[in-house]
């Protein structure tokens, strides 16, 4: 499976906001051809993944014209939790350098731009009816499975089977594979003593060696996690755990998506019972 962001406008995954006015014209600038050939000389099912796709509106119509036979799958889960995962992971590469509070008030003044859309704006992209709703103007039902993550993990094999069956692979191979949570925000920064100013060059050198080992040792994204936390973990710590969210603004939050998750039950004729 490739992790891609071809049907995006790639000037928006800058590290850091670029102008609206240098965006290119994606259809001038990409060929289906192209795509294509990213997935040659692979065998059996191949497919895309993409977490921003069906947020962003426009990669809809080139989906829908580029890829007129594929099938669709999204996992959605609690959009308050989304929120929040999605705003621990930008302020972890660096995009985001306001609180969680402070942006959702940038959110709120609907004046952002398409760079700051497409990594910034947390609360509306858990309104996942709307972007389904147009997802579908484009792309027919019957090409796209919805499946609730809160429900693929409490029913594993039952949710698996019905992905396979979907894609139309086989089932066997689908339940065997093991629930993983890839995408966890670390957000470790260093303890204060490591931050002496007499011993930081000694923590700095051994950042750099260590990763070094890391990397020459492994090619898999946990057992590299694990190295590091073995090498490095004594002195580092979670920057995430001092950042609890204010009760209120989950409350509040909750509050928002309710009349949205409502209309994700109707739109998907399930209820939503573990949201």
């Amino acid at each position: 499976m490739s992790d891609y962001d071809f049907f995006i406008e790639p000037q928006l995954f800058a590290r850091s906001p670029v102008d609206a006015n240098v965006l290119d014209d994606w259809g001038e600038t990409h060929s289906i051809d192209t795509y294509k050939e990213l997935f040659t000389g692979l065998r059996g099912s191949v497919g895309q993944k993409d977490a921003d796709l069906l947020w962003w509106k426009p990669a809809h119509q080139r989906l829908a014209t580029a890829l007129p036979e594929t099938k669709f799958l999204f996992i959605l889960r609690d959009p308050v939790k989304r929120a929040e995962s999605q705003y621990f992971n930008e302020l972890g590469k660096g995009r985001e350098a306001l609180t969680f509070e402070q942006a959702l008030e940038r959110e709120a003044q609907d004046v952002l731009t398409p760079w700051q859309q497409l990594h910034l704006q947390y609360k509306k992209r858990g309104c996942y009816a709307e972007s389904l709703e147009h997802f579908f103007s484009h792309i027919p039902k019957e090409r796209v499975l919805v499946v609730i993550l809160e429900e693929l993990f409490a029913n594993w094999n039952t949710a698996m089977i019905q992905v396979c069956e979907f894609l139309g692979i086989n089932s066997e191979e689908g339940i065997a594979i093991k629930p993983l949570h890839s995408n966890k925000e670390e957000l470790l920064e260093r303890k204060a003593f490591s931050k002496n100013l007499g011993l930081v060059w000694a923590f700095d050198f051994w950042d750099r060696m260590s990763e070094a080992i890391v990397v020459r040792t492994s090619k898999e994204t946990n057992k590299r996690q694990k190295m590091r936390k073995h090498l490095r973990g004594w002195y580092y710590e979670s920057k995430r755990k001092g950042q609890q969210l204010n009760p209120d603004i989950v409350e509040n939050l909750k509050s928002f998506y309710k009349p949205h998750n409502e209309k994700l039950e109707r739109l998907l004729n399930k209820k939503l019972i573990y949201w």
